[in-house]
């Protein structure tokens, strides 16, 4: 029963962030700010996600790709592990394919990557 309440609450959330994203230009609006990018004037990893969270709403892939390509790229591997997470009673074998250690290891290695090479290159 509480494992229901916190998921209704969870969709209820992101449902509501989902309309404010959509309905208001993070350029344009008081969205809070990168204060990774405030002090030291380089992109952290999740930089422009919440425009191309906007984007991404609007239907401009492409938008939301130069905004931050790694949050656009990795939306579908947030979808595996939302999912092996909320059927991990049923399908066990997918949560521990999910919680793999190469797997895990392989998306620090991924980010860390984009954030290095992002504020080389100014992506």
């Amino acid at each position: 029963m509480k494992k229901r309440v916190v998921i209704i609450v969870a969709i209820i959330a992101a449902l509501f962030l989902l309309i404010l994203y959509g309905s208001f230009n993070p350029e344009n609006h008081l969205f809070p700010k990168c204060p990774f990018f405030w002090a030291t004037g380089l992109k952290c990893p999740g930089c422009g996600s919440q425009r191309a969270i906007h984007q991404l709403l609007h239907f401009n892939i492409a938008a939301a790709f130069r905004y931050n390509a790694i949050f656009v790229l990795f939306l579908p591997v947030l979808a595996f592990l939302l999912i092996a997470e909320l059927l991990k009673d049923r399908y066990p074998k997918l949560f521990k394919a999910s919680h793999n250690t190469c797997f895990s290891w392989g998306i620090v290695i991924v980010i860390c990557a984009w954030w290095i090479l992002r504020n080389i290159f100014g992506w």
